[in-house]
């Protein structure tokens, strides 16, 4: 039995062993893993570090490894169109806003959308980018990971197609918390803005008297499904509304255009 036992863990060490040197090859591409095959022996030995708890590859800590050792091409020599293919098992409306502001975050604020569907293993985003320089996986991953997500798999298809899972069972969005009972200014929005209002009853917004507001104010609960959406047509200077029961969060802009509240909205939250 112990014999048995020996010879099923030597069978999946090597089988994990295989799938690693397969993996770091997909990244590197065929001729630099065959020119740079000892240095890659020494750096992966320990083959253990770099498998997940089910034997799959992390490719992450894999990525790490080969850019801290110069093994890892990260730029072009020229633009390319980068395929990039996201896919989660979770809700798509908070997992597709999360890696739009990833990709913001990034550098990123111009891409093209190839497809959006769902497969056998979930809803799947691919888009195209034209860019200098590949998308660091490792810097994605932090990214992702302030937003309670996870990159569990990465598969490099090709030199400029990458595939990432993610796990986003806790997802949430990057908005902004405000103290209850309070007047807040908001600031200058570059975009809507996103509001945490998970246990607010009752909202008043303001406009500075040098804008012309037109409010499109929504209300979204927790998974981004509209709960209810206020937009006018005349331009107003304080809102005053009260929150759907489970709404979570709260998009504001303007109907026309951001650049009429130029000097920001205030918001005063009432719980």
């Amino acid at each position: 039995m112990k014999k048995l036992f020996l010879i099923l863990t030597l069978s999946l060490s090597f089988l994990g062993a295989a799938d690693l040197h397969e993996k770091i090859r997909s990244f590197m591409g065929t001729a630099k893993y065959e020119a740079q095959k000892n240095l890659i022996n020494v750096l992966f030995a320990q083959n253990a570090q770099f498998l997940n708890p089910n034997g799959d590859v992390n490719s992450i800590k894999v990525i790490s490894v080969l850019k801290k050792n110069g093994l890892m091409q990260l730029l072009y020599d020229k633009p390319v169109n980068l395929r990039l293919a996201f896919r989660t098992k979770q809700d798509p409306f908070i997992f597709l806003k999360i890696i739009n502001e990833s990709l913001e975050l990034m550098g990123y604020n111009y891409f093209l959308t190839n497809n959006a569907l769902r497969d056998s293993g979930g809803f799947v985003w691919e888009i195209y980018l034209q860019t200098e320089h590949i998308l660091d996986p490792e810097v994605f991953s932090n990214i992702l990971e302030a937003r309670g997500c996870t990159i569990t798999n990465i598969v490099k298809n090709e030199n400029h197609y990458w595939f990432y899972d993610i796990n986003s069972d806790n997802a949430y969005l990057s908005a902004k918390k405000i103290e209850s009972g309070i007047t807040t200014p908001l600031g200058k929005p570059l975009n809507p803005y996103w509001i945490d209002i998970k246990h607010a009853q009752e909202i008043t917004l303001s406009a500075n008297a040098a804008d012309r507001w037109f409010p499109n104010v929504l209300f979204f609960d927790e998974n981004l499904n509209l709960l209810s959406h206020v937009k006018a047509d005349e331009s107003t200077r304080t809102l005053k509304l009260k929150v759907p029961q489970g709404a979570v969060y709260l998009k504001i802009s303007d109907t026309v255009m951001l650049d009429n509240i130029k000097h920001g909205l205030s918001l005063h939250v009432k719980e």
